[in-house]
C-alpha cells in the first residue's frame, strides 16, 4: 500500500509546470469554458515535451560552448520554418545602432510614400511592396 503514494507523489514531481498556472493562461483566452483535469494534463505535458524539444535542438545546433544560450535560441527558431510563430515571441537580438537604422530607414520609406501621394498614382503593376525580411 505504501507504494502507490509514492508513486502517486513521484507523479506530482514530474510536472515542469504549476498546473493552477497553466490553467490561469488557458482561462486568459475568451473562447475557453470548463477546463477539465484530464485536458489541463495533457496541454502541460505537450507544453513541457515541445520546450524540451525546443532547447534539445537548439544546444544541437550551437557551435560553441556548453550552455544554452538566448542566442542558440533565437537562431534556431529563425532558422527553422516550423517554428515561425516564434518569431516575436524569440527575436535575434539587434544592437541599438541596428534598432535605429531601421527606424531611420522606415521615416525615409514613409516620408516618400507621403511625397508620391502628391505625385500621379502609379499603376498597381509597377508600385513597389516591402519584402519580408528573412
Amino acid at each position: 500500500m505504501v507504494e502507490p503514494k509514492v508513486a502517486a507523489k513521484n507523479k506530482k514531481e514530474e510536472r515542469s509546470f504549476p498546473l493552477s498556472r497553466v490553467r490561469t493562461i488557458m482561462k486568459s483566452s475568451v473562447d475557453t469554458g470548463n477546463i477539465s483535469n484530464d485536458v489541463l494534463f495533457v496541454v502541460e505535458k505537450s507544453a513541457e515535451m515541445f520546450i524540451q524539444k525546443l532547447a534539445k535542438n537548439a544546444y544541437k545546433n550551437c557551435k560553441q560552448g556548453h550552455t544554452l544560450q538566448y542566442e542558440h535560441l533565437s537562431s534556431y527558431v529563425t532558422k527553422d520554418d516550423s517554428l515561425e510563430f516564434l518569431l516575436q515571441i524569440v527575436p535575434e537580438k539587434i544592437t541599438v545602432k541596428e534598432f535605429k537604422e531601421i527606424i531611420a530607414e522606415e521615416k525615409e520609406s514613409d516620408e516618400s510614400s507621403s511625397e508620391s501621394d502628391d505625385e500621379p498614382q502609379q499603376p498597381a503593376a509597377k508600385k513597389k511592396t516591402p519584402s519580408k525580411k528573412q
